[in-house]
């Protein structure tokens, strides 16, 4: 039965995909979101990890990753490198933007903790989701249940995340850290759901539509002489009106 629910949960989120990851969402997280959080990582990494070797491994990983992502464009009418592309960037993006910002903040305490809450959540959603799934009837999930989904799963930490920012704004820099981990934890799902997108984009990757050569149309020298003959008959009973 558990299984049974899990199963059309996941049925339930790939029907609601629509198409790869759209073009504004991949060209926003290379050259906007991932840089960001990348050079939050390399300007205080090193302090929050005390790991040289560590630090200079997700060093690179981030570059091979941003590089890959540019490759990855020319598979744009596709979908499937490019989804798969911004895959990478999450997995990767939300460790430095949580390690960079705790960094800032000042505070290197529970990263383990802090890098493991996008896992939390995606693990809630499965939960949640699976209790609220109706197996006798075609609505998987009813439009009250969503409100749900919205109002006390993914709300609550957005909120606290909006609070420990302001607070962080306002001069409690500690807060910093909290505040983006827990806005990460408010895209947790994505952790597991971005597989949809690319499957998607996979099974789908022969319904790019091939443009086609404009076929020259031939018409014949009597046809025009019709066409003629019936313009000027057109004119002579216009005159005789």
């Amino acid at each position: 039965m558990i299984l049974e629910r899990i199963k059309k949960t996941f049925e339930f989120q790939r029907s609601r995909i629509k198409g790869p990851v759209p073009l504004w969402g991949v060209l926003n997280g290379i050259f906007i979101l991932y840089p960001i959080s990348f050079l939050a990582f390399f300007a205080g990494g090193l302090e929050v990890l005390n790991n040289p070797s560590l630090y200079q491994g997700l060093i690179i990983t981030g570059i091979v990753v941003w590089v890959l992502n540019l490759v990855f464009l020319l598979d744009l009418k596709r979908g499937i490198l490019t989804s798969f592309g911004t895959y990478l960037m999450y997995l990767t993006g939300h460790i430095y933007i949580i390690i960079g910002f705790g960094a800032m903040s000042g505070d290197h305490n529970f990263i383990g903790l802090k890098l493991s809450l996008p896992l939390i959540q995606s693990i809630i959603v499965i939960a949640v989701m699976s209790c609220l799934v109706n197996l006798d009837s075609e609505e998987i999930i009813s439009q009250k249940a969503s409100k749900v989904m919205l109002n006390f799963v993914f709300a609550p930490p957005l909120i606290l995340s909006c609070i420990c920012i302001f607070l962080a704004m306002i001069g409690y820099d500690y807060f910093m850290g909290w505040g983006m981990s827990l806005f990460s934890m408010t895209f947790g799902h994505l952790f597991y759901a971005t597989w949809f997108i690319i499957i998607y984009a996979y099974q789908h990757r022969h319904d790019i539509k091939e443009t086609r050569p404009i076929k020259h149309i031939e018409v014949s020298s009597d046809l025009i002489q019709n066409k003629e003959f019936d313009k000027n008959r057109f004119k002579k009973e216009k005159k005789h009106d």
